[in-house]
């Protein structure tokens, strides 16, 4: 019986196969001002450069970072993915949130860290599940949360330092990922069949395709996204 088991096992996972993609504009490389930061958001900064604005990181190739992707539809209906045992980590570093953009499971724990001399506060917009403030003045413990209910875009904000923004997905499986500064993305061991990919940007909106993934996975699955109107570009 054990030894059918891990066959059995063995066999699932081989069937599971990654797919992989770019995510790019169609349009010149956006602008992206300095930051206006406050006296004692500078102060941590001595000897290195100011930040410049982090919503439309575009590569001189037009490729975009910090696009969510993931599956919309196509999952098999009442299937359970167990939540991962690590937390998901949210960080306050020199006066920004890390990472900008994240997803996690329902249930998972969700850290929050202030890893800065000042004070600054994580204020969730959630609206499936109870919105929070937490004030986290420098030196405090990590604050944990959990989410019970599946939503996202959740936008995150600290109020002490206006242009801290971060989101977070709250899912139910696993098959989601976050493009790097080269605008790509890889999602990990999803079983051979059609699918809905989504993908979703705080500036340049929605988009969503149809695939098709086989035993040997898909490659080079690629989005477009158009300028929006009134943005300013170099």
């Amino acid at each position: 019986m054990k030894l059918l088991a891990l066959l059995l096992l063995s066999t699932a996972s081989a069937m599971a196969a990654d797919v992989s993609g770019v995510i790019k504009l169609d349009g010149p490389q956006p602008k992206r001002p300095p930051l206006q930061l406050t006296p004692e958001s500078r102060k941590l900064y001595e000897g290195r450069p100011y930040p410049r604005d982090e919503v439309e990181l575009v590569s001189a190739k037009g490729e975009i970072q910090n696009v969510f992707v993931y599956v919309r539809k196509g999952l098999p209906a009442g299937k359970t993915y167990p939540a991962p045992k690590k937390a998901a980590l949210l960080d306050q570093q020199r006066s920004m949130f890390r990472p900008r953009i994240q997803g996690l499971f329902v249930g998972q724990e969700f850290t929050m860290r202030n890893s800065d001399p000042i004070i600054h506060n994580v204020r969730s917009l959630s609206q499936e599940n109870r919105p929070f403030n937490v004030a986290q003045p420098a030196g405090t413990p990590d604050r944990l949360k959990r989410f019970s209910d599946k939503e996202g875009p959740i936008e995150l904000r600290c109020d002490y330092h206006r242009w801290m923004r971060a989101f977070i997905f709250v899912m139910e499986h696993p098959f989601f990922a976050v493009t790097d500064a080269q605008g790509r993305f890889t999602i990990k061991k999803l079983p051979p069949g059609e699918y809905v990919l989504a993908t979703w940007h705080e500036s340049f909106g929605e988009n969503k395709q149809t695939i098709q993934v086989t035993d040997d996975g898909l490659k080079d699955v690629s989005f477009t996204y158009k300028p929006k109107k009134g943005l300013n570009f170099e």
